[in-house]
């Protein structure tokens, strides 16, 4: 890295850092672990914003159309068992005397 060069990234002249001896090593140091640290995690962040995507496109497509499926089987199963208690309570009725359903 040239050190005598302006950092285009913060517009600080490296240069006149290295006038403050150690200090100014440490602050170039500084600027330079900034800059990564700050370029590492929005590339992270574009990577998860990514895959928070496509794993909602995923659901989108995949898991909501199996719950509707689900759904609606578990409403006709109910509404089977529903049919089915209302038979047999008849049949129970039908062979009731009648004297007893009064």
């Amino acid at each position: 890295m040239n050190m005598a060069a302006a950092d285009p990234g913060t517009g600080v002249d490296l240069a006149v850092l290295t006038q403050y001896g150690v200090l100014g090593i440490f602050a170039i140091l500084l600027i330079i672990f900034a800059r990564t640290a700050y370029k590492r995690e929005t590339d992270r962040a574009d990577r998860l914003e990514a895959e928070v995507t496509r794993l909602n496109t995923l659901i989108a497509e995949q898991a909501i159309p199996g719950l509707t499926l689900a759904t609606q089987a578990l409403d006709e199963s109910t509404q089977l068992i529903k049919d089915l208690h209302r038979e047999r309570e008849l049949d129970r009725l039908r062979r009731l005397p009648l004297r007893e359903i009064e």
